[in-house]
C-alpha cells in the first residue's frame, strides 16, 4: 500500500513541477504563458530559429506573467484553482 501511496504522490508531484521546470518560473500559469508565446512564435516564424522567431519569441518572454492565464482560467473555470487549470492546460497543450 505504501509505495502505491508513494507513487501516486510522485505523479501528483511531477505534474505540477515539471511546467514550471519548462517554463523557468515558480508560477504554472506564467509557465504556460511562456509556453503559449514560444508555441505561437514558432508558428508566426514557421519555425524555432530565425530573426523572427526570436524578436516574437523574446517581446512575448517578457510579457509572460502569468496574469493573462490565471485571469482566463478563473473566469473559464471558476470552481478549480487557478493553478491546477493552468497546469491542466500546460499538459494539454503538449499534446
Amino acid at each position: 500500500m505504501k509505495p502505491a501511496i508513494g507513487a501516486i504522490i510522485t505523479v501528483i508531484v511531477l505534474f505540477f513541477v515539471v511546467p514550471m521546470i519548462v517554463g523557468g518560473s515558480a508560477n504554472t500559469c506564467q509557465a504556460l504563458e511562456k509556453h503559449v508565446v514560444s508555441t505561437q512564435a514558432s508558428n508566426i516564424a514557421g519555425g524555432n530559429s530565425g530573426p523572427v522567431y526570436n524578436t516574437i519569441n523574446n517581446a512575448g518572454q517578457n510579457a509572460a506573467t502569468g496574469q493573462i492565464a490565471s485571469t482566463m482560467m478563473a473566469q473559464n473555470h471558476p470552481d478549480a484553482p487557478t493553478g491546477v487549470s493552468c497546469t491542466y492546460y500546460f499538459w494539454k497543450s503538449m499534446l
